[in-house]
């Protein structure tokens, strides 16, 4: 099973959240056959930490994070390609946020399952994962 990381769950991975992934989902994470982070999670992680919404403690930089979590989680970043974003724009309109809509549609590309917190990717035809 291949599974994608979203932007929270990546954070929460690297102990950088309060709020923890369940240890089912943490067993599922180790035993993925491919577990990917989408490359707008780094857009999405660099955007914060410049608007002050986030601490990425003890990395100076939002690249610096992501190649130390990339590498500890032996993660495979999924680029964004143009498609991808034409995917995301027509997906139905249940979730508003640009960042998850392009994961809920690298998701369905890659027929991956996602590990997130957000409730609203259920309303799409993926299988979840907290």
């Amino acid at each position: 099973m291949d599974l994608i990381l979203d932007t929270c769950a990546l954070l929460s991975l690297s102990g950088l959240t309060r709020r923890k992934l369940k240890r089912e989902t943490l067993r599922l994470i180790s035993s993925a056959d491919t577990l990917y982070v989408s490359a707008c999670s780094l857009f999405e992680l660099a955007l914060k930490l410049k608007r002050k919404q986030l601490e990425l403690l003890p990395f100076e930089t939002a690249s610096a994070f992501w190649d130390e979590a990339v590498s500890s989680y032996e993660c495979e970043t999924l680029p964004v390609e143009a498609g991808g974003f034409d995917h995301a724009v027509n997906l139905p309109d249940h979730h508003g946020d640009p960042f998850d809509r392009i994961i809920i549609a690298q998701a369905i590309r890659t027929q991956s399952e996602v590990v997130t917190y957000d409730r609203q990717f259920s309303a799409y035809p993926i299988t979840l994962h907290d």
